[in-house]
């Protein structure tokens, strides 16, 4: 490869072990080029939030459901309403046994709005998973 840098990060263990298994399973040929192609991932979707006018998509936070959570949540939601066309909330279980809010937002609207409200809930104390996916 040309112009690659070397970096130091750290994973958990119980991460590591998963980044190895869905590494093999996906027929990568090691870590550095799974976290390599999730990283891309992740920046062409950022990128897609920078485009500028009305777009639309959904939006997936997994976070544990204390009560300064929650109201940060609910605030966000009362700041950006102009954008969520729906919520659904729901709770789970995670596969270590901890409980969980999974709250999905179907958005539309200004691009810089979507941004913001999800840089917002992404940012969450106690967040265990986010996903957007603009259409």
């Amino acid at each position: 490869m040309v112009n690659v840098e070397r970096i130091s990060v750290s994973f958990p263990k119980f991460l590591l072990k998963e980044i190895d298994e869905i590494a093999e399973k996906k027929g990568y040929s090691s870590r550095s080029e799974f976290i390599r192609d999730s990283v891309r991932k992740y920046v062409l979707e950022s990128n897609q939030l920078d485009k500028g006018g009305i777009i639309s998509g959904i939006i997936v936070v997994v976070y544990s459901p204390t009560k300064n959570a929650m109201e940060k949540m609910s605030r966000a939601y009362f700041e950006h309403n102009n954008i969520i066309k729906s919520i659904n909330q729901s709770y789970i279980k995670t596969s270590c046994g901890k409980n969980k809010k999974v709250e999905t937002f179907i958005i539309e609207g200004n691009s810089e709005n979507i941004s913001n409200f999800y840089d917002k809930i992404s940012n969450l104390e106690g967040k265990v998973y986010d996903k957007i996916i603009i259409f």
